[in-house]
């Protein structure tokens, strides 16, 4: 019988992180496979949010000066925006997926007998 007091995204940690293994070096191990998948998404989208934003700024960090008349991203403000939102979405999971231990978060639920 399946447990449908799991979300599928925690089932589907649990299979990957083995949390039923007892070797807790694979479950570190499986653990950071999975915070790294999630950090590069991140660092994917802050690279495009910074492609969108590089030709008016030198790579020093100084805004030139044509950023006084307004930035406008090249794809448009609801796609930049949208990056930000997945951007904070992505380092949000990991904050809480390293600050939560994995005991807490996917212990199986006591049962009553």
């Amino acid at each position: 019988m399946s447990d449908t007091s799991q979300t599928p995204w925690q089932a589907r940690l649990r299979g990957v992180l083995s949390f039923d293994d007892p070797d807790p070096e694979r479950t570190l191990t499986n653990f950071r496979y999975v915070v790294a998948n999630v950090n590069e998404d991140a660092l994917k989208v802050w690279a495009d949010l910074w492609n969108e934003m590089s030709p008016s700024v030198t790579p020093g960090g100084m805004v030139l000066p044509e950023m006084s008349k307004g930035f406008v991203p090249p794809g448009g403000w609801p796609e930049f925006l949208e990056k930000f939102w997945l951007l904070k979405h992505y380092l949000d999971y990991v904050q809480r997926f390293c600050s939560e231990s994995a005991a807490t978060r996917f212990r199986e639920p006591s049962r009553q007998e």
